[in-house]
C-alpha cells in the first residue's frame, strides 16, 4: 500500500510539474520578479564640440575655503591628464597662465568677472576657462560585524567600511563671450571593503587608495564632457495587467540588441489604452526611454502627460524636474 501511495503521490506530482511548464512555457513565464527592470549601453555625445573648443584654461582648483592643498592640486593634475588624451583640445601651459590669472586676480575673489574673462580671451583667441571648487573631500569609515560567531568562543569576524565622498564644482565659462556654458558638481562615492579579521578588531583602512578611486572617477567624468562616450543606464519600466505581456515582447526585443523593435513597442503601449492610471504608467515607461535616447524635449511632454493622468506617479517628476 506504501509503494502504491508514493507512486501515485509521484505521478500526480509530475503531471502538475508539466502542466505547470506548459503554463509558464510563455512569454510571461519566463521572466522572474524583476522582469521589468533592464540595462543597456548608450552613446552618449559630449556637452562640448571638440572642434569649436581648440584652447583650454584650467584654472587652479581651490578647496571650501578658496584655497590650493594637496587634493586640489591633484585633481587638477587629473584634469590636465584627461585633456592631453584628447585629440583636437590644446591646453594652454600652466605657467603661461599662472602670471595672468594672478594678475586677474581669479582665486582670490572667488568670483568671475565679465570683463576678466573677455581679458584673457584677447591673449588666447576662442576656448574655454575653467574653475573648479573641491566641495565635498570626505572620508569615513565603520567596522562590519558578522552576526555568524566563530568557533565555540563567541567572538564575530569583523572588517572595515570605508567611503569617500568627493565633489568638484566645475564652471566651465567661454572665453570670447564670458558666458557661463557648463555649471555642474562632478560627484564621486567610493565604497570599499577591507578584509575580513576573526576574533580581531580590524585595523582602520588608508584614505589615499579612496581617494585616488575617486580622483579618477571625476576625471572620468570630465573627460566626458568632450568624448563621444558609452555609458550603462537601468530602467525600471513601470508594470500594468492591462499592458504586461506587451510590455515583456518589448524588453525581450531590448535584451537582444532589437533596440528599434523593442522601443516601437513602448511607443504603441499608450496609445491602446483608455484607464488613465495604466496609461500613465505607459506614458512614464516612454519617457524614460526617450530620455536615454536623446529626446528630452518628447520625453518631458510624455511625463507631463503621464503625471497629469495620475498626480500619484511620482517618478514622472523625477524626469520633469531632470528636464526642466
Amino acid at each position: 500500500m506504501k509503494n502504491i501511495a508514493c507512486s501515485t503521490f509521484l505521478l500526480i506530482s509530475f503531471l502538475l510539474s508539466v502542466k505547470s511548464f506548459s503554463q509558464n512555457n510563455s512569454i510571461g513565464g519566463m521572466f522572474n520578479d524583476s522582469w521589468s527592470k533592464i540595462s543597456y549601453m548608450v552613446d552618449k555625445q559630449p556637452v562640448f564640440n571638440v572642434l569649436e573648443t581648440k584652447n583650454i584654461i584650467i584654472s587652479e582648483i581651490v578647496n571650501k575655503v578658496n584655497r590650493n592643498d594637496n587634493h586640489t592640486v591633484d585633481i587638477y593634475d587629473e584634469f590636465v591628464v584627461q585633456v592631453t588624451n584628447i585629440d583636437g583640445l590644446k591646453l594652454i601651459d600652466r605657467d603661461k597662465t599662472r602670471a595672468l590669472l594672478k594678475e586677474l586676480n581669479f582665486q582670490q575673489s572667488g568670483k568671475v568677472d565679465e570683463n576678466q574673462i573677455r581679458k584673457i580671451g584677447k591673449f588666447y583667441g576662442s576656448g574655454l576657462i575653467i574653475f573648479g571648487r573641491i566641495q565635498t573631500d570626505d572620508f569615513s569609515q565603520s567596522v562590519e560585524k558578522n552576526k555568524t560567531l566563530i568557533g565555540g568562543n563567541g567572538c564575530p569576524s569583523q572588517r572595515r567600511v570605508g567611503v569617500y565622498r568627493l565633489d568638484v564644482n566645475l564652471k566651465i565659462i567661454d572665453l570670447q563671450t564670458a558666458e557661463v556654458l557648463f555649471s555642474k558638481t562632478l560627484t564621486s562615492k567610493i565604497k570599499k571593503k577591507g578584509p575580513k579579521y576573526n576574533c580581531e578588531y580590524p585595523p582602520s583602512l588608508n584614505s589615499v587608495e579612496f581617494l585616488q578611486s575617486a580622483k579618477e572617477d571625476i576625471g572620468l567624468q570630465f573627460k566626458e564632457l568632450f568624448t563621444v562616450h558609452q555609458k550603462e543606464y537601468e530602467i525600471n519600466f513601470q508594470t500594468h495587467r492591462k499592458f504586461n505581456n506587451d510590455l515583456k515582447k518589448a524588453i525581450t526585443l531590448l535584451e537582444i540588441d532589437d533596440f528599434e523593435g523593442g522601443y516601437s513597442i513602448i511607443k504603441e503601449i499608450p496609445t491602446k489604452l483608455k484607464d488613465d492610471k495604466a496609461k500613465s504608467f505607459a506614458l512614464y515607461n516612454l519617457a524614460k526611454m526617450q530620455l536615454f535616447n536623446g529626446e528630452d524635449a518628447n520625453s518631458l511632454k510624455n511625463a507631463k502627460e503621464a503625471y497629469l493622468l495620475n498626480p500619484k506617479n511620482d517618478a514622472c517628476l523625477d524626469i520633469i524636474n531632470a528636464l526642466k
